[in-house]
């Protein structure tokens, strides 16, 4: 396995596998539990969904840049990617039990990143460039 933290893969859903063992692998050797690498693991997957669905209306010749950055026990998971974006933070946490009474599939994204994660950093450069960072603590 190369010990790269970057990876890009084609903007597809059937190319989440190789991202979440790529995140599996990075989020382990950093010291989280199983548990916790599980939630990050959930969290990247239904971010790069979001690019891969609204981003890119799933475009496969679109690309997502994956980063990890490992910075005083703070594990960030930077994605880059073109097209339009959005910013999770604006993204208000639905009612579970209207969301449950009306059978509404999908969605939760969102919701669970924020639980799940530390903090959600959202950056639009210019106008092509997205940045989405996921930042979990080793301690929190």
């Amino acid at each position: 396995m190369s010990s790269s933290n970057k990876i890009l893969f084609a903007s597809s859903t059937k190319n989440l596998s190789l991202l979440r063992k790529f995140i599996e692998v990075k989020a382990s050797d950093f010291g989280f539990d199983e548990s916790t690498i599980n939630q990050i693991i959930l969290s990247v997957d239904e971010a790069c969904t979001n690019i891969i669905k609204h981003a890119h209306k799933y475009n496969e010749k679109e690309i997502i840049e994956v980063e990890i950055q490992q910075e005083t026990g703070q594990f960030k998971i930077i994605m880059k990617y073109k097209g339009k974006g959005f910013d999770p933070n604006d993204i208000h946490n639905p009612d579970m039990k209207d969301y449950f009474n009306k059978f509404k599939v999908g969605g939760l994204g969102v919701p669970i990143m924020k639980k799940f994660m530390n903090k959600i950093e959202y950056v639009h450069n210019n106008s092509e460039d997205n940045y989405l960072t996921l930042i979990k603590s080793l301690h929190s």
